[in-house]
């Protein structure tokens, strides 16, 4: 009688912790919901390259100075780069901001495959 005493209470346990994870799973989608509306802005070559993007790691856009648009005519690969390392950058900093907000549901637990 015992045994059957502590599987009860077992089972409630089990059913607290499929709760708190259901709840959790249920503030993650909202926090990951809102982070399709902040932005960050990585900036590479003194402004020549500047690209933005949401916290869901999304491109909102690229800008090119008229300057180094000129400049790309001679260097393609120059221009290249410097996309390349902005766009880099931008997911960076997406990623942390990502991190940053679900730290707050995780209590800065790192859960593979949850964001």
């Amino acid at each position: 009688m015992v045994r059957k005493l502590k599987s009860a209470k077992t089972g409630g346990n089990q059913m607290d912790i499929v709760k708190k994870a259901q709840a959790m799973q249920q503030e993650m989608l909202k926090i990951q919901e809102g982070l399709k509306g902040k932005e960050v802005e990585a900036s590479v070559g003194g402004g020549a390259v500047v690209v933005k993007a949401n916290g869901q790691k999304e491109v909102l856009s690229v800008s090119l100075s008229d300057e180094i648009v000129k400049e790309a005519v001679e260097d393609k690969e120059m221009l290249e780069d410097l996309i390349l390392s902005a766009v880099s950058e931008v997911m960076r900093q997406a990623e942390e901001l990502s991190e940053k907000e679900m730290s707050s549901v995780t209590g800065g637990m790192n859960i593979p495959g949850l964001f």
